[in-house]
C-alpha cells in the first residue's frame, strides 16, 4: 500500500448530510447535492468533491453519518439544501484507490488495519475524506482514482 503523508489547508465546502449505511447514504447525498449545485451553478474547473465520513468502524451502521460536498470560493445562502462548513486541514495520510466504490471500505480497513499500525502515526479526531478524481460518468469502474485522507494527529 503506497501511502503519502502531506500537509493540506482547510477547504470551504457546500455539503449535503444524509444518515444511513454509506452504500445508500452516499449516493442519495450526492443526488441531492448535484441537483443543488446545478442550480446555483457553482461548478468549474476548479471545483473540488469530496466525501466525508464522520464515524468510528464502532457506529451502528444505520447512524453513519456522511457528508457530499463541493469546494466553494464564496459564502453560500444557507437557507437551502446544501451547508457551509470548512474542512479542517492539517496532515494526512493519503492513498490513492483504483476502482469501484464497491472496494472503497477494503481500502479504508487497509488504511487502518494495516498501515496505520506500522506507521507510528495516531489518527485525528476528524471526518475521513475521500477525494473524487473521476467522473464516473466516462468512467469504467476499474478506472475510477480515489484518494482516500486519514488526518492524523500532529507528531
Amino acid at each position: 500500500m503506497e501511502v503519502v503523508i502531506d500537509t493540506l489547508p482547510d477547504i470551504r465546502v457546500a455539503a449535503v448530510r444524509e444518515i444511513g449505511p454509506y452504500a445508500t447514504s452516499a449516493p442519495l447525498a450526492w443526488s441531492q447535492l448535484s441537483l443543488w449545485i446545478a442550480k446555483n451553478d457553482l461548478l468549474s474547473q476548479h471545483s473540488i468533491f469530496l466525501g466525508l465520513r464522520h464515524d468510528s468502524s464502532a457506529t451502528p451502521e444505520n447512524q453513519l453519518r456522511y457528508d457530499a460536498a463541493v469546494s466553494i470560493s464564496d459564502e453560500i445562502d444557507s437557507a437551502g439544501i446544501a451547508r457551509e462548513i470548512f474542512v479542517p486541514g492539517g496532515e494526512f495520510a493519503m492513498y490513492t484507490h483504483h476502482g469501484s466504490y464497491d472496494t472503497m471500505n477494503d481500502a479504508w480497513n487497509k488504511l487502518y488495519w494495516e498501515w496505520l499500525p506500522t506507521s507510528g502515526r495516531t489518527p485525528a479526531d476528524q471526518p475521513n475524506i475521500e477525494i473524487y478524481l473521476s467522473d464516473t460518468t466516462f468512467s469504467a469502474d476499474k478506472e475510477i482514482l480515489t484518494r482516500l485522507l486519514l488526518p492524523l494527529q500532529p507528531i
